[in-house]
């Protein structure tokens, strides 16, 4: 991560869960870091946590109004020239049956998970192109944007399909940034369940009986892809749990150029 010591991070949903984790964990490695989240007042907090060499700045910012994320990624340009590293953290979940969600359930969905990721790194790639700066886009997203499993109460919403387009869109970037020849990578994180206040929309007994990722294990497959070195790009990575252990397991499923034969086979630690 040295290559990363002083450069600026956007992450989105700092005030909790994966974001608030790679928040801290980026600015103890030396990044400054700018979380932004409804609730900047958690991200202030955070920010007394820092134990490394980085610094965290809280910014409130609600990414379904695009007057604010322009304001905010304005600001960051002022104050800091633009961004380095860009973690789309930021989603919602409605759990609710499609047939019986309201309009505005769908409509808060794709607003959040799928347009708002779309401005940041629209802008993102802007800034990094006229500066003509490496950098890497890291968006969050879900095994469910790759599979969506055949359960007895399927309570889904449209969170799937917006993980979905993520999936396409995210697919459109990486040839993008190829054809620019620019120096910009872009990566995919699947995580299955995570421990997080987004699982609580699941009736309680139930989500104690399903096994469940750390916000730990998510970021450590962050900062795995964000130390690679310039000739590797790892595509995406999709985390899901291990019965036998607790461990994180890195599933390649993307061409890894330059890897070892370790990591060729699947198992990234």
């Amino acid at each position: 991560m040295e290559k990363w010591v002083g450069k600026i991070a956007l992450v989105t949903g700092a005030s909790s869960g994966i974001g608030q984790d790679v928040a801290l964990t980026l600015a103890d490695a030396g990044m400054i870091v700018v979380g932004i989240a409804r609730r900047a007042e958690l991200v202030t907090l955070l920010s007394t946590k820092v134990t490394g060499g980085g610094k965290i700045y809280a910014k409130k910012c609600d990414v379904s109004n695009e007057g604010e994320i322009m304001e905010t990624l304005n600001w960051i340009r002022r104050e800091f020239g633009g961004v380095d590293v860009l973690i789309n953290n930021a989603g919602i979940y409605r759990y609710q049956f499609i047939t019986q969600s309201e309009t505005s359930d769908f409509r808060d969905t794709f607003n959040v998970n799928v347009l708002a990721t779309c401005i940041f790194i629209r802008e993102v790639v802007k800034d990094m192109q006229a500066r003509e700066a490496y950098g890497h886009i890291v968006v969050l997203n879900s095994l469910l944007g790759k599979r969506v499993p055949d359960v007895s109460v399927p309570v889904f919403g449209v969170y799937p399909a917006s993980k979905f387009a993520l999936v396409g869109m995210t697919e459109v970037l990486r040839q993008e940034l190829n054809f620019l020849k620019l120096p910009i990578k872009v990566t995919s994180i699947h995580p299955g369940m995570v421990q997080t206040d987004m699982i609580k929309v699941f009736e309680s007994k139930l989500a104690e009986r399903l096994p469940k990722l750390q916000v730990t294990d998510i970021t450590a497959s962050i900062v795995h892809c964000l130390a690679t070195p310039p000739e590797v790009r790892v595509s995406i990575v999709a985390c899901g749990y291990a019965s036998m252990n607790r461990q994180c397991i890195r599933n390649r499923l993307s061409d890894y150029s330059g890897l070892t034969g370790f990591e060729r086979c699947g198992l990234m630690a």
